[in-house]
């Protein structure tokens, strides 16, 4: 079941995106909401938009910013662990570091990325995740930085040195794809989950334009849009022969807030230790 939560969320979302960067867009199409069909698999919305498109292209608004943001910090631990193999024995135990290197990442993320937001004439999501990022490495590389130090007071690095072992295959096989493999995998998702709550949030607040220039679409301001749909929906019976538009708002929502909390949180919930 971890391993599900673990693979499951991250795969799911990017083949959300792959849909969204297929071609499948949330463009208005049909007048009214519209139970799912064949053709539209989970409805139209009561904007008249296909709701797989609007779940695709809300997935794709931080899919791309947050694998990338895990690459960068694959590049960071992998340029960590090459200068480790270029000193494989430590010849004095070192020194715990001072706070100082924590207080990068002490900033709340939200209020950098809204200020960093402020500095650009149009939003940019990978400006937005690039904020994520620098504010999270220094924890990564923290805990990245001590177990290479184990690594080389127990002189797991100087045997694999000494085996005449080149440094990218220490560094891709038996650092980053064996002992550091658990350590990498658990930030790779905080980061990337990191990433898509503040897209999430930022959109909450000030709407899709606060991330993407022009009209966009994303979780937050669909997630917006449900709640004050929600609240202020009349309730009453529906004719039979009439789609309700508030029970297929209501299933859209649920929808969403499921994904959320399926997909990211459940991300999150299997890097537990």
């Amino acid at each position: 079941m971890k391993r599900l939560l673990q693979l499951g969320g991250p795969i799911t979302l990017t083949a959300l995106a792959a849909v969204s960067w297929a071609g499948r867009r949330a463009v208005p199409e049909h007048d009214g909401a519209r139970w799912p069909s064949l053709a539209h698999p989970l409805g139209i919305d009561v904007l008249g938009r296909d709701f797989l498109g609007v779940l695709a292209q809300g997935a794709a608004d931080f899919v791309g910013p947050g694998l990338l943001a895990v690459v960068v910090l694959l590049a960071a631990v992998a340029s960590r662990s090459w200068f480790a193999t270029a000193r494989p024995v430590l010849d004095e135990v070192p020194r715990p570091r001072g706070p100082g290197w924590f207080l990068l990442s002490a900033p709340p993320r939200l209020l950098v990325v809204m200020l960093a937001m402020l500095l650009l004439d149009e939003p940019s999501p990978l400006a937005a995740a690039a904020v994520v990022t620098a504010l999270y490495l220094p924890v990564a590389l923290n805990e990245i930085g001590a177990r290479l130090r184990i690594l080389q007071q127990e002189q797991v690095l100087a045997g694999l040195v000494g085996h005449g072992l080149s440094a990218p295959r220490i560094v891709t096989r038996h650092l980053l794809g064996g002992h550091l493999a658990e350590p990498v995998q658990r930030h790779g998702a905080m980061l990337f989950v990191q990433v898509a709550f503040t897209q999430i949030a930022l959109a909450w607040v000030f709407g899709a334009a606060a991330i993407t220039p022009g009209i966009g679409v994303s979780w937050g301001m669909e997630l917006k849009r449900y709640a004050a749909w929600v609240s202020t929906a009349r309730s009453g019976a529906c004719l039979p022969d009439v789609t309700c538009g508030s029970s297929v708002a209501s299933m859209h929502s649920l929808l969403l807030l499921a994904a959320c909390l399926v997909l990211l949180g459940g991300t999150l919930r299997g890097q537990e230790r």
